[in-house]
């Protein structure tokens, strides 16, 4: 009986985070959130720039990879290019649908495409992990 009951609730669960999940899709330079604009894009294969709907804040993903901070490992960095701050990850990889759903869920960006520039740092700090402050080590070997 009591496998039954966890069960029923797990199920429960799983269905109300379904339902409250918004479908995010990329179509003809437009994000949409469960059919609704919210931002601009636009893709290279490296570089995603989003802007909001009036034009007003740009956000860049970029995916760097073999760099000197890293020792060749991928990594990824997000610029507010208005507020002139950024992040980089190398454990959490973002991709274009990945960090919509997560400005959406941080309430940077509303179901409007509305920009709170507040939660900026808020992000950053859950976020960042100065891969590009960590100084690449040199191993000198002598013989």
């Amino acid at each position: 009986m009591m496998k039954r009951i966890i069960l029923i609730t797990l199920v429960l669960i799983s269905a109300l985070q379904v339902a409250n999940a918004q479908k995010i899709k990329f179509k003809k330079g437009v994000v949409t959130a469960d059919g609704k604009p919210i931002l601009n894009y636009e893709n290279s294969i490296l570089t995603k720039e989003f802007t909001t709907l009036d034009d007003a804040q740009t956000i860049i993903l970029k995916f760097i990879h073999d760099s000197e901070y890293t020792n060749g490992e991928t990594y990824c960095k997000v610029i507010f290019v208005e507020q002139n701050k950024s992040f980089t990850s190398r454990s959490y990889i973002f991709t274009k649908k990945i960090l919509v759903k997560k400005l959406l869920k941080s309430k940077l960006i509303d179901a409007n495409g509305n920009f709170n520039s507040s939660k900026i740092d808020k992000f950053i700090m859950k976020y960042d992990e100065k891969v590009e402050d960590q100084k690449k080590e040199v191993h000198i070997i002598i013989r």
